[in-house]
């Protein structure tokens, strides 16, 4: 049973009367018990008891909303998290709003069901009273694009989970009646316009003389409405219906030709669901959201809102045409699929599991987040802690509107690149680019790719006239190409952000303890007392990776259950490396609490994600990326591994530089859009990965790295027996400035052989530099034979290994 243990409290009205939101909550419930939830449905309008009081209006709506949050207050206590089915108006007010404030007064999380067509002009006119409502809600998720789109107006992140329509009750079926039989399956309220309807069906009728009307619904138009079909003449062959249930809805579908929808304001309507599943045609307005739900002539045939002559003509159409009206409805029954519970069921679900796993911080971890981290970011002058606001928000924006965030931004860093960085001013040029001609994300490709020597060769040229202060910055070189370069505040700030937003995917917060294990010597090195204050307070210990004896991961072991971290965060090699010397100590560590642990910097190998999430108790979470080309990607419990889209534009290339589909495997480019100071334009990051056409089920609009076949390191073997993180080996090479390329060999304990492309020739005291660094950590009796080479060839497999050890650890 897929929610085997959830207990859900579902806010919503239910039949009777039926309408769409009632009958979507009351087929929600059954559906979530099906798949083993526990549900205590709450119901916004049940009958009222005693029955007098529905004759007294003031006092029934008091005594039906004390009761209401009597009932609310009952469950709170008893369940893992909210789902509160909302609407617009007055609605909102007296029972969404309340049930938000209590969930969260009672520390639960809250999902918010918005739906209605007149979402938009409510906002408009409340949006003061609203927001502060709306931001209290975890996750806030619509039926429709449409209704995604109001919501990303007011900047709120909405998630798309369409409504549910039952495909094994509304089917295709005829019930026998002569002459052509209209249906509208609406409310008899202004909004939804009925009486345009019953116009448009007095002209069908002067040319279809045996034509009938249903209307079915109820509303206090109704007599108006008898009365105009009265006017129309047309009152002999027009039947009102009233309110109907499931089961009676489904005769009058069987019992119809053609459906129309005549609505001035829609989102997506379960009546236009049922009407399509049932297999019939359908005439519907083009409001709201029925353009993103209906394809003109394809699905249904749409018209202008209140357009009686159009309405009358489409209706006529059907009728004349057959085969047209047997083909739309056969779109239609097609095209309804995927609003099945099969579908929209996982969508649900893997809202509930994220909201499951939200852990509310403690205070210590409250304070780091909201005031230390934050002031800690201000006094260096970063924009990290606005940042990950920003982009907690920006990552439920529709994949289209992410893509024009993304335009944006190119376009200014382009411009910019061109008035102000002597290189691209120079490049641009030559390629005859003009940066205010950009119209899409695909004339980036009209510059060229950018590697890794075009950055050495020409270092100075990369810096912005405008350039604030930068920091100096060198890659591992897990390319074979160790690369010196500068990174801007800016820079810093989103890479900041973009990390902890992927830890937050994960209950793991600013704040909460973490155990990093790293093998830079440029953190290493900047351990002073200020620095450890700085992670003292934000709770981050500090491992180093390179030296993996035996002492030291005793040592590890010992610190990361004396700390009982949140998070680890280091290379999968460094990690798999503590996990395995665990289980040889006969050491338990996966009782200590870790939520997480975050892996990057090299490929993660299934054996190492098993080993890790084993060892430790806890879901292992690649992050893909580096210091030169930024935090590209990262998991989300989904499984999808999402680019930080807001910042990154991520192309796959081939052999040839040609842009390649997603799923296609090719070399990862990048451009940093964050990168102003000293950018980073179609840069080729040599790792091998493809783009995932599928989105997340998370709901998040960020694309997604399908794979990544890159970076991979090795530990070397000292004489003593100790085994370190290959990089070890690596940092003595790669600040040497005439380094180009390099490839570690160890052939033995005895002799281990170093690669070199050097420009100039390294010469007698380079020479002597490498071995002493090379023997102080491998041994003085080692032998360390240095070939200066031309070039340095890749695998066979086309990846470059710049370590490669022949010994095995033990």
């Amino acid at each position: 049973m897929k929610l085997a243990g959830l207990r859900v409290a579902l806010v919503g009205p239910l039949p009777p009367p039926s309408g769409g939101m009632a009958n979507q909550t009351a087929q929600l419930a059954a559906l979530l018990r099906a798949d083993g939830a526990t549900v205590q449905l709450i119901a916004l309008n049940p009958p009222h008891r005693p029955a007098w009081l529905a004759r007294i209006r003031g006092l029934r709506a008091a005594v039906r909303l004390l009761a209401y949050l009597w009932r609310l207050r009952r469950v709170a206590d008893s369940v893992d998290l909210f789902h509160v089915m909302a609407n617009s108006g007055w609605s909102w007010h007296l029972y969404a709003a309340p049930a938000i404030w209590l969930a969260r007064l009672k520390g639960k999380p809250v999902l918010l069901n918005y739906r209605g067509g007149q979402a938009d002009a409510f906002l408009a006119r409340q949006r003061r009273l609203v927001a502060p409502s709306l931001r209290r809600a975890d996750a806030i998720v619509v039926p429709s694009a449409y209704l995604a789109g109001v919501f990303e107006k007011y900047g709120f992140g909405a998630q798309i989970v369409p409504n549910i329509i039952d495909l094994e009750h509304f089917a295709p079926g005829r019930a026998a009646h002569a002459g052509p039989s209209v249906l509208v399956a609406r409310n008899l309220e202004a909004i939804y316009d009925n009486a345009s309807a019953l116009r448009a069906f007095a002209i069908v009728r002067e040319a279809c003389h045996d034509a009938t009307l249903v209307v079915a619904g109820s509303g206090p138009q109704r007599p108006a409405l008898e009365q105009l079909a009265r006017q129309l003449g047309v009152a002999d062959a027009v039947r009102f219906a009233g309110r109907q249930d499931n089961a009676a809805m489904l005769q009058l579908y069987h019992g119809a030709d053609i459906v129309l929808n005549p609505s001035l304001a829609d989102n997506m309507p379960v009546s236009v669901l049922e009407t399509l599943a049932c297999g019939l045609p359908l005439v519907s307005t083009n409001v709201g959201g029925i353009p993103a739900l209906l394809q003109h002539d394809v699905t249904a045939l749409l018209v202008a809102p209140g357009d009686v002559a159009a309405m009358a003509q489409a209706l006529l159409t059907l009728i004349r045409s057959p085969s047209t009206a047997r083909r739309i409805g056969a779109a239609g029954r097609a095209h309804v699929q995927q609003f099945g519970w099969r579908q929209v069921g996982p969508q649900l679900h893997s809202q509930y599991r994220r909201l499951r796993a939200l852990r509310r911080p403690g205070w210590r971890t409250t304070l780091v987040a909201d005031l230390l981290f934050p002031l800690h970011e201000r006094i260096k002058r970063h924009t990290s802690a606005a940042m990950l606001r920003q982009l907690e928000t920006s990552q439920w924006w529709s994949a289209a509107r992410i893509e024009q965030c993304r335009l944006e931004r190119l376009r200014a860093l382009l411009a910019h690149a061109q008035a102000h960085v002597p290189y691209y001013r120079e490049r641009f040029a030559a390629a005859g680019f003009d940066a205010a001609a950009v119209r899409s994300l695909a004339d980036l490709r009209r510059l060229p790719l950018l590697a890794k020597s075009d950055i050495s060769a020409r270092r100075a040229d990369f810096q912005s006239e405008r350039a604030g202060p930068l920091r100096r910055f060198n890659t591992g070189g897990s390319s074979g190409e160790p690369l010196v370069f500068y990174i801007g505040r800016e820079r810093i700030s989103h890479d900041v952000a973009a990390k902890w937003r992927a830890t937050r995917w994960w209950g793991v917060d600013i704040g909460d303890p973490e155990v990093v294990v790293w093998g830079s010597p440029i953190e290493l090195k900047a351990q002073d007392r200020l620095r450890a204050l700085r992670d003292r307070v934000l709770r981050s210990t500090l491992l180093p990776a390179f030296d993996m004896s035996t002492a030291r991961l005793d040592g590890c072991i010992a610190q990361i259950s004396r700390i009982r971290p949140k998070m680890l965060f280091g290379y999968p090699s460094a990690l798999s490396r503590i996990a395995r010397h665990a289980h040889k100590r006969g050491v338990a560590l996966n009782g200590l609490g870790i939520r997480v642990a975050f892996v990057t910097s090299e490929r993660l190998y299934d054996e190492q994600r098993e080993l890790i999430g084993d060892t430790f108790g806890c879901p292992v979470a690649n992050g893909y990326g580096g210091r030169d080309a930024g935090f590209i990607a990262h998991a989300c419990p989904e499984g999808g591994m999402h680019i930080s889209a807001e910042d990154i534009i991520v192309e796959i290339v081939g052999a040839d530089g040609a842009p390649l589909p997603p799923g296609a495997s090719g070399e990862i480019v990048v451009t940093h859009l964050a990168t102003r100071e000293f950018p980073f334009i179609r840069y080729r990051t040599g790792d091998v990965g493809a783009l995932d056409p599928a989105p997340c089920p998370c709901g998040r609009g960020l694309p997604l790295l399908q794979r990544i076949e890159g970076r991979s390191t090795d530990f070397v073997v000292a004489q003593d027996g100790t085994v370190m993180h290959g990089l070890a080996l690596v940092y003595i090479l790669r600040d040497l400035p005439q380094v180009r390329a390099f490839k570690i060999i160890q052939e033995s304990l005895e002799l281990t052989r170093v690669l070199l492309v050097a420009l100039p020739a390294l010469g007698a005291a380079g020479r002597d530099a490498v071995e002493r660094g090379f023997k102080a950590r491998l041994g003085a009796a080692v032998r360390v034979v240095i070939d200066e080479v031309a070039d340095i060839p890749a695998e066979a497999s086309g990846k470059f290994r710049y370590v490669v050890s022949k010994v095995m650890p033990t």
